[in-house]
C-alpha cells in the first residue's frame, strides 16, 4: 500500500489554484520565471538532451536571483504578506542528470549524481537566510522561506525497473528537500510499478512525456527524433507550453505530458488547468498542473 499524505490547503491559496512551472536553463529564466508570477521553475543545463545538472555556481546565483524577486513581490504585498499569496515560496528544482540519453547510469555516474545531491543541499544550508523558515521573535512563528529548493531526477536500471537504491540515496541525500522523479517513469518496463516504487521511496512528484500512448507499451529510444528532449520533441524546448500533468487514471494510461505527485495526491479529482504562463514569461517552457486523480487501479 502506498504512503497518503495530505497535506492541509496553505490558508492563502485558492483552492482551485494550478501550480504553474517553467523549464529554464540560466539565471535570467529563473528571475524572469519568479517575476512573472510562476510558482516553480526547474534549472538545468543542456536542455537540447532533456536536461543535465546546472553547476553549483549557477544553482547558488539561481536561488540568489528568485530569493531577490521574491523579497521585491513581498514587498509589493505590505506588511501582511505573510497572509497574502506571497507568503509561497518560489519553488527551484534543481535537474540532477549526468548527461543525455539513456537513463541508466553506470556506478561512476551514480557517485556523480549523489555528489551533486549532497553539495547543493549543503549550498542551501549555507543560503538558510533565502531557503529556511525565518524566526520572528514570537514562539512558534516563523516567516516562509524565499525559495523552496528541490531536485528533478531519477535512474532505471538494465531491466527497466527503477533503480531503487539509487534513487533512495538521492533522496536522503537531499536533506528532506522535495523530488521529483524525471521522464526516467516513461521508459520504464512497468509504469504503475515504477509510479509505485517511487511514492514508496518518497518521491513527491512524477514528471511523464507520455510517450508510450498506452499502458504496457514500452518506449522507443530516450532522445530519438520526436523523443522528448530530441529532435523535434516537445519537452524542454524553450518557449514551449507543456500540456496539463495530472497523475495517472485507473487505466494507467497518461495523456499529454503531465507532472503527477507521486504518493501525497493518489485522491481528489482530475485537474482543470486554469492558468497559463504570463505571455513572454522569458525561455522557461511553461508547466501546468492540474490536482491529480486517483491512484492506479
Amino acid at each position: 500500500m502506498l504512503p497518503l499524505r495530505h497535506p492541509s490547503p496553505a490558508p492563502w491559496r485558492a483552492p482551485d489554484h494550478v501550480v504553474v512551472e517553467t523549464c529554464v536553463e540560466n539565471i535570467d529564466g529563473v528571475r524572469v520565471s519568479a517575476q512573472a508570477g510562476a510558482d516553480r521553475a526547474e534549472l538545468c543545463d543542456n536542455v537540447a538532451v532533456g536536461g543535465t545538472t546546472p553547476s553549483i555556481g549557477v544553482v547558488e546565483a539561481a536561488i540568489i536571483a528568485a530569493a531577490e524577486v521574491k523579497a521585491e513581490r513581498r514587498a509589493r504585498a505590505g506588511a501582511h504578506w505573510a497572509d497574502t499569496p506571497e507568503a509561497e515560496p518560489f519553488g527551484l528544482r534543481v535537474m540532477v542528470r549526468p548527461r543525455g540519453g539513456s537513463y541508466v547510469f553506470d556506478a561512476d555516474e551514480g557517485r556523480a549524481m549523489i555528489a551533486d545531491v549532497r553539495r547543493i543541499a549543503s549550498l542551501a544550508a549555507q543560503l538558510a537566510e533565502h531557503t529556511r523558515p525565518q524566526a520572528t521573535g514570537v514562539v512558534g512563528r516563523t516567516l516562509p522561506p524565499a525559495v523552496e529548493l528541490g531536485f528533478v531526477t531519477g535512474a532505471l536500471t538494465e531491466d527497466g525497473e527503477l533503480d531503487r537504491g539509487l534513487v533512495r540515496l538521492l533522496v536522503d541525500m537531499g536533506d528532506g528537500a522535495p523530488v521529483t522523479l524525471n521522464r526516467a517513469i516513461d521508459h520504464a518496463a512497468d509504469l504503475e510499478r515504477a509510479y509505485r516504487s517511487a511514492a514508496r521511496l518518497g518521491l513527491t512528484h512524477v514528471l511523464t512525456d507520455d510517450v508510450r500512448g498506452r499502458r504496457g507499451h514500452r518506449p522507443g529510444p530516450a532522445h530519438g527524433p520526436g523523443a522528448p528532449g530530441g529532435p523535434g520533441g516537445q519537452a524542454g524546448a524553450p518557449g514551449h507550453c507543456r500540456g496539463r500533468r495530472t497523475a495517472p487514471d485507473h487505466g494507467g494510461t497518461d495523456r499529454g505530458q503531465r507532472r503527477a505527485r507521486a504518493a501525497p495526491v493518489l485522491s481528489g479529482t482530475g485537474g482543470r488547468p486554469t492558468r497559463t504562463a504570463p505571455h513572454g514569461a522569458g525561455p522557461g517552457a511553461c508547466r501546468r498542473r492540474g490536482r491529480p486523480g486517483p491512484p492506479p487501479a
